[in-house]
This record gives structure tokens, C-alpha cells and sequence, in this order.
């Protein structure tokens, strides 16, 4: 079934033509420039900008016919999510399609699918809203392990390249800065310390603990010590990430239930991690969760260059799963769901 996706769920206006797991055309009109004054996405900007190019992205992507119609209903921006809801339903009802409406996160995990990855895996998400770690049963069956409590990964790593005066986007900034930096020079406070079994995420005290380390340096700061403040925080950030990672891992693996995630999963395992979201782009991070998964004896697939941040691709993918499960939408019924989990249905 070839399928025609649309996203429009943030800042990336992206249409994309898929068959199966096999991609025909993916085609990403990035608001990264419009945004860029503001220091950070503009729900009304990013609506217009979606209405305004909608069009040219599908036009662009529509390398052959298709059989069905496919587009992101959340997690997201609600006014963003609604100018691709609205097309996509256009379209199935004047092309006499199926729609197929996915969530989001759902794209990011099978961004790095391929026919080697084994099952039950975690999946890891990271991007500029969310960070949540996921058992995949199987595709199509999710159950969310842990997510951030207050920011998400990317919007910290944004956060903190705004105290150090850095451009947009700030994630990949501060990736730059770091690279060149001293990770240990200024130590900064672990998140959830001691708080290993909650298996969540927290940035919102390391956060703050940056804010007041930059704050308390001298007003001008050196271009070392701007790499140096750069390299510390990603790394405390990467580290968190990471132990809460291994963590769920030790909890999936373990034959002894647990009392957190329950007797459901108990020696059920993992075999591979699946990652994605734009987050994951960063090479540091890249390394350091191939190392972790070299640690515990596990494969790790990562998605190719171009699927890591938002793109249609990965929706036109998890469509033509939820099709091959006859998981089709209603075009009457089909609405926006800004906070979607990916583990309802």
C-alpha cells in the first residue's frame, strides 16, 4: 500500500509518500528561520506557515498515486495539528482514500526499524517536547516506562544554550560548544539523585542549577568558558538520560518482578532499543547510548540521516502498520489530540 503522509505537528511543515517500510519521497519544509527571533516556536507563526506551504510539500512529495492518506493527530500544537488534520481529510474524501491518523511519538519509534530489530525492545524518544522511554511489545502494542516530569531533553538543551547566548536552534548550538569544552569543570547536580527507582525524567532542577552557575560567573565570559558551561551541562543532562535508561533496562531484564513496572512484563525482556527524535542527531549522545547498549549485551538502531527530527516518512511507516491491522479513521470523527500518548489508543 503506498500511503501519502502529512505532518504538521510543530515547526516542520513535511509530506511524504511511503510503501510499507520502503520511503518514495520525503519532503521537509523547516520554519526554523521564522522562528528564530522569538527564541522559540510561535503556535500562530507555525500555523500559518503550515497553511501556507502545505500544498507545495504534497505537491513535491506526490511522486505516484496512492492508496491512502495518512496524518500526524497528535501529540502536538493543537492549531498546528489541525492544518494537517484538515488537508489530509480533504484529500481522503476527493481521492475516495482511506485515512489513517498516527501518533506522532509512534513515528519516532519505528523511525530506525528495520527487519533485524527484535521484539519486545525499548524505545527511546527524545526530542524538543518529549523524552519518554517505551517497551514495544510488538509494533502497535507500546506501554510508556518513563517520561520527563517538568522539560523535555531537547528543551532544556535549548533553554540552556539561551543562558549562554547561544542561537537557534539551541540544541544543535550548544552540541558545537560542547565539543570543545571541558564536561568537568563546573559540576552540576545529577537529576533525581538518589531517585533511581522512580524511573521519570527531571531537567527542571539542572535547569535552574545552570542558570544560577552562568549567572554567577563574571558578565563576560570567555569562548572557553562558554564550551566548558556547554560540555557540563550536556553532559550532566546526557547522564540522566542515560542512568534512567539503563535503569528501565535492569527492570525489563530482570526475572524478579517489579514493583514499579509489575508483574505484566515479568521476564518478558528486551532485545534491541530502538531511538529517535531530534535529540538523538546529537553525536555525543549517539555514542554514549552505543556504548551503553555494547554494556548490556543489547543491539541499538538508530534512524538513518533526515528521520530524526519530525518528517512525514516515519508517519507514512506507522501507517501502513495500523493499515495492515485495518486501523483506518473515520474522516467525520477525525479530530486533533495534542496530548496523545502513544500507549492509548
Amino acid at each position: 500500500m503506498k500511503i501519502l503522509a502529512i505532518e504538521t505537528s510543530c515547526d516542520e511543515t513535511c509530506a511524504a509518500v511511503t510503501e510499507g517500510t520502503k520511503i518514495l519521497s520525503n519532503v521537509v519544509w523547516s520554519q526554523v528561520a521564522l522562528h528564530k527571533e522569538f527564541g522559540g516556536v510561535v503556535p500562530s507563526i507555525a500555523k500559518r506557515a503550515h497553511e501556507e506551504k502545505i500544498d507545495w510539500v504534497i505537491n513535491k512529495a506526490l511522486v505516484t498515486d496512492v492508496d491512502a492518506i495518512a496524518v500526524t493527530a497528535g501529540p502536538g500544537l493543537a492549531i498546528a495539528l489541525e492544518v494537517g488534520i484538515k488537508k489530509a481529510k480533504g484529500l481522503a474524501q476527493e481521492w475516495d482514500k482511506p485515512l489513517i491518523s498516527v501518533n506522532h511519538i509512534e513515528g519516532h519509534v519505528l523511525s530506525g526499524l528495520t527487519p533485524e530489530v527484535r521484539f519486545p525492545a525499548l524505545a527511546l524518544v527524545v526530542s524538543g517536547g518529549h523524552t519518554e522511554l517505551i517497551w514495544v511489545e510488538k509494533i502497535g502494542r507500546y506501554k510508556i516506562v518513563a517520561r520527563t516530569m517538568d522539560d523535555a531533553l531537547g528543551e532544556a538543551l535549548d533553554k540552556a544554550a539561551r543562558m549562554l547566548g547561544l542561537g537557534y536552534p539551541g540544541g544543535a548550538e550548544l552540541e558545537k560548544k560542547a565539543a570543545l569544552g571541558n564536561p568537568k569543570k563546573y559540576p552540576l547536580p545529577l537529576p533525581m539523585a538518589g531517585k533511581e527507582k522512580n524511573l521519570a525524567f527531571s531537567y527542571s532542577g539542572l535547569k535552574t542549577a545552570f542558570y544560577r552557575l552562568t549567572n554567577a560567573q563574571r558578565s563576560e565570559l570567555s569562548s572557553q568558558e562558554v564550551n566548558d558551561l556547554a560540555a557540563s551541562f550536556q553532559e550532566t543532562a546526557f547522564k540522566h538520560l542515560l542512568r534512567e535508561t539503563k535503569n528501565s533496562i535492569a527492570f525489563y531484564t530482570s526475572p524478579h518482578p517489579s514493583p514499579i513496572i509489575g508483574e505484566g512484563v515479568r521476564g518478558r525482556g528486551i532485545h534491541d532499543l530502538l531511538v529517535g527524535g531530534g535529540v538523538a542527531a546529537n553525536t555525543k549522545l549517539r555514542e554514549e547510548i552505543k556504548r551503553l547498549s555494547d554494556e548490556v549485551g543489547m543491539g541499538v538502531y538508530f534512524p538513518a540521516k533526515g528521520m530524526y527530527g519530525d518528517n512525514a516518512a516515519m508517519i507514512g511507516i506507522a501507517a501502513g502498520f495500523r493499515a495492515e491491522r485495518g486501523e483506518f479513521t473515520d474522516p467525520d470523527t477525525i479530530d486533533r489530540r495534542p496530548r496523545w500518548r502513544v500507549d492509548e489508543n
